[in-house]
């Protein structure tokens, strides 16, 4: 691969010189052709846009040469560049600028005020030291500041780059902010990583990761410019023999204005807890007065032209990565333990707990026991939590593509997990909700960051603990978050609230779901539990939780929770099958579910007291057994074991 590359580029030079490009635009078949780049980014420089395009043969070599993997390429290029504008970092850093970006251990206030405005000192201040550079007091920052399309900092990167392009931009780095050179050693660089795996299945924090490193710093502005491509350049081109995928970004706005949030939140201006408030707008126009008086923009408080470019402007985000403490995430265990502490927002790692891996986590309580006293708290629900419940949507798990598409019609989503005829049934009564297992089974509500309050379900296994799916707790990888302001209804039974409500007090998570760095890797990590401040648990009852053996493949199962599509609304629904599939993780029901269901228990049709997974998605994909099954967490010795300790904290 590089040295076809080197060829090509050493004879280009020999025809006509550095900044000469190999011909006229081909638009037949072509996969991106001018107009389309300045369709994307409608102030990328001509020269950037033109090599690009006519590197086409470069491309096809590299194997990205399908809409998905040069879709990706693109996004991760613009976020790299700010939308082609500039081959090298923009380092001229106001002062406030510096204070915000970088930490107080790579520039204090007194470095900032002296080099603030000074490009060069400031690249040689924050960068001279690092990444192989060779002291302050040297030109190594400046010399290897970012360069390129996929922008290579510090010398150490320029020296891998060189040996893998052929090309020695370590000794002439003015050669990597080169079009030419620069772009190939982009590809260079894509291909090294193997970066088209993760496009091919559209994992765009893996991609994120693979281009910055793990901590995916311009993740947030990445996924506006992957919109940008799509919908301007790529959607449409299936006449040309690409691989399907239309639907991956529905509209130009999908997901625009929390994107946006994120880009906000992420820069320090916006404060996420406010838009779960009844002033949301209000906190998102002052955040965006203060971003536009910080970046010498007219303060409209609304995001017009100038503060979308200022917004996707690398400079917001570069400087984090070399922020230590932000970045310093070690590789960990993903079995091992994560506690979320909800007044403070705190997501910290948990020592091992010690609890022995016996195959069975809880032992049942006698579910629904003195059913016949009266609860503690209401037995009618208050009329403002009974409009919120109801208005309460369904969240999927990112690793599910009905999450990234964010169809919002519900009367088009019906295939979000029944499969065939629908054979979903209400558990219905007030005595039917007040004994086991109804009584152990909660309706979850919560706030995301984002967006408007979503609903879960979930099982009461112990007097305070509630076993769930991760996704209704945290958001889920490196860049997730967790959600806030649960409150946690058991055997709910439409307006009735037979044993009150609770709120949350924390939660715990396996780290495999909130230290992840792809996607994918979300798969097989999505339980956790919900401490209350209450102990309601005692008069519910509680499920008992066992490990799934290996040979119970055809076990019959239940699958029971608050379906948000079927009424009458906030009652209970039940499913059953029997296991179909399973791996060493996850099992696979063809049980009927929808969303509201994430979290619902798994549990033996004959032991209706036991749990042995949590679900956790519907059918999506093209692989099996998950393009064809609904699939549950499973509950494995190792996690019986865990959920013992987090039951016992």
């Amino acid at each position: 691969m590089t040295t076809v590359l080197f060829k090509r580029y050493i004879a280009s030079l020999l025809v006509c010189g550095l900044v000469c490009f190999s011909g006229p635009l081909r638009a037949d078949n072509q996969l991106v052709t001018f107009d389309d780049i300045k369709r994307i980014a409608p102030h990328a420089k001509d020269g950037f846009v033109q090599a690009i395009v006519d590197f086409q043969d470069e491309f096809d070599a590299n194997g990205i040469n399908t809409r998905l993997r040069m879709a990706h390429f693109l996004a991760q290029v613009m976020t790299e560049t700010g939308g082609l504008k500039r081959l090298d970092e923009n380092m001229n850093y106001s002062f406030a600028s510096l204070m915000r970006v970088f930490s107080r251990n790579t520039v204090s206030e007194a470095d900032a005020r002296r080099i603030a405005g000074k490009p060069v000192e400031v690249a040689n201040w924050v960068y001279g030291a690092r990444l192989g550079n060779r002291g302050r007091n040297t030109m190594d920052g400046w010399n290897y500041r970012g360069s390129g399309y996929i922008q290579l900092t510090g010398r150490d990167n320029f020296l891998r780059r060189s040996a893998e392009i052929g090309l020695d931009i370590a000794s002439d780095p003015e050669l990597a902010r080169d079009a030419k050179a620069g772009l190939m050693a982009a590809i260079a660089y894509w291909t090294e990583n193997n970066v088209n795996a993760a496009a091919d299945a559209h994992d765009r924090l893996r991609v994120r990761v693979l281009i910055n490193g793990r901590a995916a710093h311009g993740y947030a502005q990445s996924k506006v410019w992957f919109n940008k491509v799509w919908i301007n350049a790529l959607r449409d081109k299936d006449l040309l023999g690409f691989e399907e995928g239309a639907g991956l970004v529905t509209s130009p706005e999908a997901h625009q204005a929390e994107l946006f949030d994120e880009i906000l939140s992420d820069s320090g201006f916006l404060d996420p807890a406010g838009l779960a408030t009844e002033s949301a707008q209000t906190s998102r126009e002052d955040a965006i007065r203060a971003f536009q008086r910080t970046n010498g923009l007219d303060e409209t408080g609304v995001i017009d032209a100038d503060t979308e470019d200022a917004m996707l402007d690398p400079v917001q985000w570069r400087g984090y990565q070399f922020d230590e403490e932000r970045a310093a995430m070690p590789d960990v265990d993903p079995e091992s333990t994560v506690v979320i502490t909800f007044s403070s927002g705190e997501v910290a790692p948990q020592p091992a707990t010690g609890f022995e891996s016996t195959g069975v986590a809880q032992t049942p309580s006698g579910a629904g026991a003195d059913a016949g006293a009266t609860p503690q708290g209401t037995t009618t629900l208050d009329d403002d939590l009974a409009i919120l419940l109801g208005e309460a949507s369904a969240i999927y798990p990112d690793y599910a593509p009905v999450g990234d598409l964010a169809v919002d019609d519900t009367s088009n989503t019906i295939e979000y997990g029944v499969i065939g005829e629908d054979n979903r049934l209400p558990v219905v009564g007030k005595m039917d909700m007040r004994v086991g297992p109804a009584s152990s089974v909660v309706q979850i509500a919560f706030k995301t960051a984002f967006g408007p309050l979503k609903s879960c379900s979930g099982a009461m296994v112990s007097p305070d603990t509630v076993l769930t799916a991760a996704h209704c707790i945290h958001s889920g990888t490196i860049k997730g978050k967790p959600y806030g302001d649960f409150i946690v209804v058991p055997g709910r039974s439409g307006g009735l609230a037979n044993f009150g409500e609770c709120k949350a007090l924390s939660a715990r998570v396996l780290d495999g779901w909130v230290n992840a760095t792809s996607i994918r890797e979300l798969h097989d990590y999505d339980l956790g539990v919900i401490k209350l401040d209450c102990d309601i648990g005692n008069r519910t009852g509680w499920f008992g939780v066992r490990a799934l053996a290996d040979g119970e493949k055809g076990l019959d199962i239940v699958v029971q929770g608050y379906a948000s599509d079927l009424i009458p609304k906030g009652v209970q629904w039940f499913s059953s099958d029997s296991i179909r599939e399973m791996t060493a993780l996850k099992g696979f029901h063809q049980a009927d579910t929808f969303g509201g269901t994430s979290g619902a228990p798994v549990y033996s049709q004959d032991q209706d007291d036991m749990i042995v997974g949590i679900h956790t998605n519907t059918f999506f994909g093209l692989e099996e057994p998950w393009k064809s099954n609904n699939g549950f967490t499973r509950i494995t010795p190792l996690r019986a074991g865990t959920i013992l300790g987090w039951i016992e904290q």
